[in-house]
């Protein structure tokens, strides 16, 4: 890996840092398309250039989310109670579904990731102001079945696609869990650090003496690029969370929706 290539994965890692902290998401949307492109410049067998990606993707999600979610949790933004029960039942799924991503086609894993990101944003950006209007606060304790409901998913959902899981965490939690789009993504940026540093795990131990796999990778994990992004997305994870802390609610639901759109149909049709 040149030094050019290795800053110019720096200024890709701020990027997706700032989204990250905005959104309350991990960055794997942005992240995994990236790092597919790269690796088919490299000539990386298509065997294990998707899985590449994701398991790299979640290295630097890991770090992203957890700048992200101090400052999330500065401006008051993450519900303990939630961030508890979300992430110890994403733990349970996230080991197990990325023991089953390591032996499905990239191909598939692409698919499932396309179709989840889309799905959610179609539904975010069809609501009216005056239903997002009424979620501004938070009117009740939420309910620890739907939490553990939203985790599981979102555990597989993570290991599956090579994201944090916010994609689908704070629609299920805005939606389902009547939370609050601000407290969703604060509280949902906490999650992803549990979540990533499992999923993650996973993909390391089931990438193990892969052949095929590129220089300097650990399992499913490649450790030159994942640093040179994880180098950027910590320097601006902060900042994305600081300006969402000053964005309208509305405003922000739209620009998430969007967000997913927009990535989902470049991944539906790479």
């Amino acid at each position: 890996m040149s030094l050019i290539e290795f800053f110019l994965f720096i200024v890709i890692g701020c990027g997706v840092g700032f989204l990250a902290g905005f959104f309350g998401v991990g960055g794997g949307i942005i992240l995994v398309p990236v790092l597919v492109f790269s690796y088919e410049y490299l000539g990386v067998s298509s065997m294990v250039l998707t899985h590449i990606a994701m398991g790299t993707s979640l290295f630097v999600i890991f770090f992203a989310s957890l700048f992200s979610a101090y400052q999330h949790k500065k401006q008051g933004h993450v519900n303990q109670r939630a961030f508890l029960i979300l992430g110890v039942s994403s733990i349970l799924t996230a080991l197990a579904a990325s023991k089953l991503a390591a032996g499905i086609s990239g191909i598939h894993l692409r698919f499932v990731f396309a179709l989840v990101v889309v799905i959610t944003g179609i539904i975010m950006l069809t609501e009216k102001e005056s239903q997002a209007l009424k979620k501004l606060n938070l009117t009740s304790k939420p309910n620890p079945i739907h939490l553990s409901g939203t985790g599981l998913i979102a555990g597989m959902v993570s290991a599956l696609a090579g994201i944090g899981g916010g994609v689908i965490t704070i629609p299920m939690m805005y939606y389902l869990i009547k939370m609050p789009l601000k407290l969703a993504i604060g509280t949902s940026s906490a999650t992803i650090v549990m979540t990533s540093l499992f999923a993650l795990i996973g993909y390391v131990i089931n990438g193990m003496k892969h052949p095929g796999l590129p220089d300097w990778s650990v399992g499913f994990v490649d450790i030159q690029r994942g640093v040179a992004l994880a180098i950027g997305t910590t320097l601006f994870a902060r900042i994305g969370a600081y300006v969402s802390f000053k964005t309208h609610p509305f405003r922000l639901r739209k620009c998430f929706a969007l967000y997913n759109i927009v990535v989902s149909i470049y991944m539906f049709f790479k």
